[in-house]
């Protein structure tokens, strides 16, 4: 992945995004969850537990039906093994797993007044978590990260939801990034039913000004908002290159590789 210092990954479960965080684990990290300590919780443990259909478990076909092409089956299978080992993971705790917890900062942030607040005043050195052994993180090898779980979906549906209330929190955001010399990331939540392809967040329309546009109603035939609109994607390039998590690039390339064989 790159080592660019404003990455906008694509959505993650809460699950991929705390393994991806004990990959890379290097004191004095942050994690702020955009949104209640409850909430996040539920949608975690909604997440580690949900049950994943094995391959006995699928439906058989009806006769006369066409049958699913192998490599998509061995796709699927392949995608199930991952999510299994990857929650397995998180409810096994082993002792690294435990040691790593413990030195990782993770603030809940419910409101964007409050995120704004918080970064422009965030130090490393207002931390009561402590610091860990030496040669104990991936230091070296990842710079310190700041992470930021949820930034648009805490905006959305507000009056900060537009272009100049993204562009005010995320220049607030950047400043921050700048000034520790941390690498900053942006994950979205990625929903299970429907998932949200990376490409659909990054193309979601958003008013120019807060407060400059309305939404129109579920009726209207036009859908959207009133006035000026620009995509999510232009406002959030302005700072970040957008990367898929590596949640997303096994994938990616385990399909190409099926398409180049075909």
């Amino acid at each position: 992945m790159s080592s660019a210092p404003f990455v906008f990954l694509s959505p993650a479960f809460p699950s991929e995004l705390l393994n991806y965080i004990l990959d890379r684990h290097v004191y004095p990290t942050t994690l702020i969850i955009c949104s209640s300590r409850q909430d996040f919780l539920a949608t975690l443990a909604n997440d580690v537990y949900q049950e994943i259909t094995s391959p006995e478990e699928v439906a058989p076909v009806e006769q006369g039906a066409e049958s699913p092409p192998p490599d998509a089956a061995r796709n699927v299978h392949m995608v199930d093994e991952e999510q299994v080992r990857q929650k397995q993971r998180l409810l096994s705790s082993p002792l690294y797993q435990l040691a790593t917890s413990r030195h990782t900062r993770v603030v809940y942030i419910p409101t964007v007044t409050h995120l704004r607040a918080y970064l422009a005043v965030f130090s490393p050195d207002d931390s009561k978590i402590s610091t860990p052994p030496a040669n104990f993180s991936a230091s070296g090898r990842y710079p310190p990260h700041i992470i930021l779980y949820g930034f648009l979906e805490m905006h959305r549906d507000t009056s900060e939801w537009s272009a100049q209330g993204l562009g005010n929190s995320t220049s607030t955001l950047i400043e921050l990034g700048h000034r520790l010399q941390w690498q900053t990331i942006i994950v979205e939540p990625r929903k299970h039913n429907p998932p949200q392809p990376f490409e659909d967040v990054l193309k979601e329309a958003v008013p120019f000004l807060s407060g400059g546009g309305r939404r129109l109603g579920p009726d209207s035939e036009e859908g959207g908002w009133t006035g000026r609109t620009v995509e999510v994607g232009r406002v959030m390039k302005r700072w970040f290159h957008f990367q898929r998590g590596e949640w997303d690039t096994s994938l990616k390339d385990e399909e190409e590789h099926s398409e180049n064989k075909g």
